[in-house]
Order: C-alpha cells, then sequence, then structure tokens
C-alpha cells in the first residue's frame, strides 16, 4: 500500500481550526488597528469567547474598544496602556468597575493632604501678603490675621477636603446615606472655621503678623511646593486638584 499521500488523523480538523483562527485574526487587522493592538483584540475576544456574558454584550464590549483604540491610536496609545493585561480586562467587562470602600487614607491621602495644605497656606499668604502692600493701613485698622492661624486653617483644609470628594464619588462603596454624608460635609466645615477663628485668638507671641513682602514671599514657596507635589504624587479630589 502506498503512504505518499497519507495524512496524519485529524488533520484535517486542525487546518480547518488553523484557517478559522487566520481569518478571526485577520478580521482585527481590517478594523484600522495597529499589529500589536489587533494581536491584542484577538486575544481579548478569544478569552471573552469562554465566559458567561452574554453575546451581544461580547460584541458591544470588542466594537467599544476598537473604535476607543483607532481613536487611541492617533496620540501612541496602546491596547495594554489603556486596559492592562488581557485577562484583568476579561475581568472588568465581565465583572464590571471594583469599588473601591470610602476610607480615611485611601488612596493617596497624604500627598493630597499636604498639596491642600500648601494650597490654602499659599493662597493667604499671597492674598493678605498684596492686600498688605497696596493698603498698609489696613495692618492698623483691620484684625490682620497671623501666620500660625493661616497655617492652622491651611492644615485643617488639608486634612478635610481629600475627603469629600469621596462622600460623594459613586465609584466608591458608601457607608452611609446620602443625607449622613451632607452632614459631614458642613460639619467640616464648621471644624475648619472653628479653627481658624480660635487660632486668631492666640497672643501676638506665638501667632505673629508677617509683613507684606515676607508673606508674599512665603506664597510663592508654597506655589512652589505644590507645583512639586503635582509633578510627584497624582493629585486628585483636592482643591485645584
Amino acid at each position: 500500500m502506498s503512504t505518499e499521500n497519507k495524512q496524519p488523523r485529524n488533520a484535517g480538523v486542525r487546518q480547518n481550526r488553523n484557517s478559522v483562527a487566520v481569518n478571526e485574526r485577520s478580521a482585527f487587522d481590517n478594523l484600522g488597528l495597529t499589529k500589536r493592538n489587533a494581536e491584542y483584540m484577538y486575544r481579548f475576544n478569544k478569552a471573552l469567547e469562554s465566559t458567561k456574558l452574554a453575546p451581544e454584550k461580547k460584541a458591544a464590549a470588542v466594537q467599544a474598544m476598537v473604535d476607543e483604540l483607532v481613536e487611541g491610536q492617533k496620540s501612541g496609545k496602546t491596547a495594554k496602556n489603556l486596559y492592562g493585561s488581557i485577562e484583568d480586562r476579561v475581568k472588568f467587562v465581565v465583572d464590571g468597575p471594583q469599588k473601591e470602600v470610602a476610607t480615611f487614607g485611601a488612596p493617596n491621602y497624604w500627598p493630597n493632604m499636604i498639596y491642600n495644605a500648601l494650597t490654602f497656606f499659599m493662597i493667604f499668604n499671597l492674598m493678605f501678603g498684596i492686600m498688605y502692600l497696596f493698603s498698609p493701613k489696613l495692618m492698623q485698622t483691620s484684625s490682620p490675621v497671623g501666620i500660625t492661624a493661616i497655617l492652622i486653617s491651611a492644615l485643617v483644609a488639608g486634612f478635610i477636603l481629600p475627603i469629600m470628594p469621596r462622600l460623594f464619588d459613586p465609584k466608591v462603596k458608601h457607608k452611609y446615606n446620602g443625607w449622613i454624608r451632607v452632614t459631614l460635609v458642613v460639619l467640616g466645615f464648621l471644624v475648619w472655621m472653628a479653627f481658624f477663628y480660635l487660632a486668631q485668638l492666640l497672643p501676638r507671641v506665638v501667632n505673629p503678623v508677617l509683613m507684606p513682602w515676607p508673606s508674599i514671599i512665603v506664597g510663592l514657596l508654597s506655589m512652589a511646593g505644590m507645583f512639586w507635589m503635582r509633578r510627584r504624587y497624582p493629585i486628585r479630589g483636592g482643591f485645584f486638584g
């Protein structure tokens, strides 16, 4: 018996599978995607097919990602940059975004706290410095704010402000209802005002009033600190954040 044309068992099945895979892969090549992004979408689509997600939702997710990638490629973005690993993206599409639990220290609380404190320290020092520079008589006729009172007010604002936006962030799993959270915001504002008022009652020995130019210089240094914090840390949810 001649064995020249004998093929391995299931060779035709494997050939058909390879042909289907090539066709599926080329389908993404024809959508305007780069080679790397097309490969990502092909592998993502294959991984998504093995989930129990409804077919229409699978198709919608793939189409939305393709549209976003085609637009993102214009600025050099890749699927890996936008979506992370294929496993992570499949989990995101199937399960939806995971909500964070609102806590005092999350996320990046301390950089945001320092940034907000520097912001208010900058605002008050520049405001009073410029005001007293152009109207020197105000330092005698009004009740000028001392540097210690400004510092305490800025620190309290720094502690409170990073928490405020998270109280109403829809991506966060909240422990309290809306009315309680609104009440917390009002209480935070009252606490801030109370600390400022009490600090202003301190004697001038511990709460001196800076002259205009020193106050402006301190404000500018605070601004430099703000810019450094913005470059060094992801600042969000705060004043100018």
